[in-house]
């Protein structure tokens, strides 16, 4: 085990559920006095921990796997990424919401001849040409209640997200995390049960370990920018759950992939505005962000013969970012 791997899966120790225990208790306190108390319990560098859903629990079985429990009642165990579909022996189909989806054949997908990996609300627009996708990926905690609104699109579908979109759901709709296999995906040093770490403390483990991250040279901010070899450890989110998709999928093993629908226009979608759409900040987010991601991911990629095709005929993203 890497210094890096027994760093991450050192969860859930005395600090951790000493301040959970906190957050519990201060919902007895006046409003006032509760909130001061969560953002002390909650400051750096457990301020990831802080948005979290707390009559959900989540304790660590093994690397990469956790039993979650509603208030006290255990709901499911989720798998570790590397059991979660398996590993990727055909060429991957990505299929994300934007209008441009509607361009590409997707009834050929019914074949079987490649993966299909729905990211979002895409099973919903999948299913309109009868297709079940073999995954499912949600990045975004706010995107919640899409995922609910999707699951009659995607019974039994394999279900990877974040622990808090896994809390979020566990509240309303319990059955269906129990109902398929799911795993949990996580933003590099944003682990859950175990703090962050300074940019310093980060390089340094990450070199220790073989250099499973890539890093750009001034920074991230919260882990956006980079690219993950090793997925199962973290992604980075590149403020598109795409870029996240990406790096789970050639984690994985994949090694031919295409992008449908990866239109980065925040304009509309394939599927259909819905409640748990969120107002886009695409415009705002693709230079100092999106682009700098995948240009990260170019060089990350460089030499390794993968093939990743963007098909959206009006994604900004240069095509030099996407040849070999």
């Amino acid at each position: 085990m890497t210094p890096l791997e027994a760093y991450v899966n050192s969860r859930m120790g005395k600090p951790v559920r000493r301040r959970i225990a906190c957050e519990r208790l201060s919902w007895r306190l006046p409003q006032s006095l509760g909130n001061l108390v969560r953002s002390k319990v909650w400051n750096w560098p457990y301020r990831h921990m802080n948005s979290f859903t707390w009559q959900v629990a989540f304790e660590p079985t093994r690397p990469g796997a956790w039993d979650i429990f509603l208030e006290g009642r255990l709901i499911t165990t989720t798998v570790p990424l590397r059991e979660w579909i398996g590993p990727i022996s055909r060429p991957v189909t990505i299929v994300a919401g934007g209008p441009s989806a509607r361009e590409y054949p997707i009834r050929d997908l019914a074949a079987g001849e490649r993966l299909v990996v729905a990211v979002n609300g895409a099973p919903a627009f999948l299913e309109e040409y009868g297709i079940r996708p073999d995954a499912w990926i949600v990045s975004d905690v706010r995107l919640a209640y899409q995922v609910e609104t999707n699951f009659l699109h995607a019974v039994g579908v394999p279900l990877a997200v974040p622990v808090t979109v896994a809390s979020s759901i566990a509240t309303r709709s319990p059955e269906e995390l129990a109902n398929r296999p799911l795993a949990v995906i996580e933003r590099v040093n944003q682990w859950h049960g175990v703090p962050s770490l300074s940019r310093e403390q980060l390089l340094k483990l990450n070199a220790a370990s073989g250099s499973p991250f890539d890093f750009p040279p001034a920074g991230g901010g919260k882990s956006i920018i980079g690219w993950s070899h090793r997925p199962e450890l973290g992604v980075f989110s590149g403020c598109t759950v795409v870029f996240a998709t990406l790096q789970l999928m050639v984690g994985l093993g994949a090694r031919d992939i295409e992008i449908v629908g990866m239109d980065l226009s925040g304009t509309a979608h394939v599927y259909g505005e819905q409640k748990g759409s969120l107002p886009s900040s695409l415009a705002g987010d693709y230079r100092a962000r999106i682009l700098p991601s995948f240009e990260l991911m170019h060089s990350a990629l460089a030499g390794s013969g993968l093939r990743i095709r963007n098909l959206s005929p009006v994604c900004p993203l240069p095509l030099r970012i996407f040849e070999p």
